[in-house]
């Protein structure tokens, strides 16, 4: 099970106001599953191509994440999330490696959903109801933050003091914004204890 900002497995309800119906509601860990599920079938089809033309379609699919790990490296990443997110026994943190790719990863699945018909949006995310996906919405909710799509000289002027105000002190993030391959280390999860527990929503 992933640890996000918010817990994915168990999501609050809208809050409940008299006179007012909230707006459609996205199941955020279906979500992530059928944007990881879709990312395994195009990994497939990517390691079948010659690897130049492999390395191209793989940065357009994930913008972000590519200008730090190669087909290779995000394919480690995409499967050590996919087993983390469906893993019932144990819980586990996310680095910003796995946060960049997950960004890229939801993105093209906003995407693809975006040019859908009606019915084929009802069918992929019914809960929706066909209304569009609202990404800035999704990723407030369950990003700790975005500090990983930071300008590299930007990150890289701001002292500790004033990274640490603005909250940019994410495991790996230093790495991620200065484009350096990830280590073994770095891709795989880490197991962690609950976070929820005291909040009343352990899974």
């Amino acid at each position: 099970m992933l640890v996000l900002k918010k817990n994915i497995y168990h999501p609050e309800p809208p809050p409940a106001t008299p006179g007012f119906f909230p707006p459609p509601h996205l199941d955020p860990y279906n979500f992530i599953f059928q944007a990881l599920v879709a990312d395994r079938d195009l990994f497939v089809g990517l390691n079948q191509l010659p690897e130049d033309k492999g390395a191209e379609q793989c940065s357009l699919f994930f913008p972000h994440a590519s200008r730090f790990g190669l087909m290779p490296v995000l394919n480690q990443i995409s499967k050590r999330l996919m087993e983390g997110l469906v893993n019932p026994n144990q819980w586990f943190q996310v680095n910003a490696y796995h946060l960049c790719y997950l960004y890229d990863s939801l993105y093209g699945m906003v995407e693809e959903y975006s040019y859908e018909g009606s019915e084929q949006r009802k069918n992929m995310f019914p809960e929706l109801q066909g209304e569009s996906i609202d990404f800035n919405h999704f990723l407030n909710d369950y990003f700790f933050n975005t500090a990983f799509l930071i300008d590299q000289d930007r990150f890289n002027n701001m002292d500790g003091k004033e990274k640490e105000k603005l909250g940019f002190v994410a495991p790996c993030l230093f790495g991620v914004i200065n484009k350096l391959i990830p280590s073994e280390e770095e891709i795989i999860l880490k197991e962690t204890s609950n976070p929820y527990i005291n909040e009343g929503k352990e899974a």
